[in-house]
């Protein structure tokens, strides 16, 4: 009990510090002049101006192939309003700091619970919830959704977005940490473009045995979301 609360009261600390209040009142810092710095790779650059920026806790899950290597089936993640954070001291380190920290972090602790501690104390640094859902155009494959409607736009069926992957570089920091990606807007009005990017963590083991258990990998990331109606 106490290292959950630690884990979220680190994050609670990471995140905009403001009176306890519903995260659809929230106030939250514009970031529509911030630069998402992509130094080290080729992803193309934002056709819109940045509207969110979130930190993603959570994992990376995957399924063993009969080929004996893991393959991606999909994350959840929390996704936490870090944008009065931007161009602040500690920014560029934050994937960092939180990553040593979830890792740190018993098994039994989940994004899940932390979302559900750091409600106790303000609604309002939690933005949504990342996941996949069946692709909603073709109706078969998965694509990666973030929907803030039960946090930062509670009540309203438009905030979220499910992206198409546009493009995708290894990590800049390193081969342990899953790719930066680069996606434009399938479904939703939450955004246009979507970045994940200062990934750490994520990537499973080289091999596995076939028919083992699908595993879960924990990962942090920045989320940058530009354009939309929000």
């Amino acid at each position: 009990m106490i290292f959950k609360a630690f884990v979220v009261a680190s994050l609670a600390c990471a995140s905009f510090a403001a009176p306890a209040t519903d995260s659809a009142d929230a106030p939250r810092c514009n970031v529509s002049s911030a630069i998402i710095e992509t130094v080290g790779s080729t992803l193309p650059a934002p056709e819109y101006t940045p509207s969110f920026v979130g930190l993603g806790v959570g994992t990376q899950n995957y399924t063993c192939a009969a080929s004996g290597t893991y393959t991606n089936v999909g994350a959840l993640a929390e996704i936490f309003d870090i944008s009065c954070l931007y161009g602040q001291p500690g920014f560029d380190d934050l994937t960092s700091v939180i990553s040593l920290l979830w890792n740190a972090a018993p098994p039994v602790v989940t994004p899940s619970e932390i979302i559900a501690f750091g409600e106790k104390y303000d609604l309002s640094f939690v933005l949504g919830e990342h996941y996949f859902v069946v692709n909603p155009v073709t109706g078969s494959g998965l694509n990666p959704k973030w929907d803030f409607t039960s946090h930062a736009f509670a009540g309203n069926p438009d905030a979220y977005v499910v992206g198409s992957k546009v493009d995708d570089v290894p990590a800049v920091t390193g081969a342990s940490d899953i790719d930066w990606l680069y996606l434009k807007n399938l479904t939703g009005s939450l955004a246009n473009e979507i970045y994940r990017i200062e990934t750490r963590g994520g990537q499973p083991p080289a091999s596995c045995t076939p028919g083992s258990n699908n595993i879960t990998v924990k990962y942090t990331s920045l989320y940058w979301f530009t354009g939309g109606e929000f």
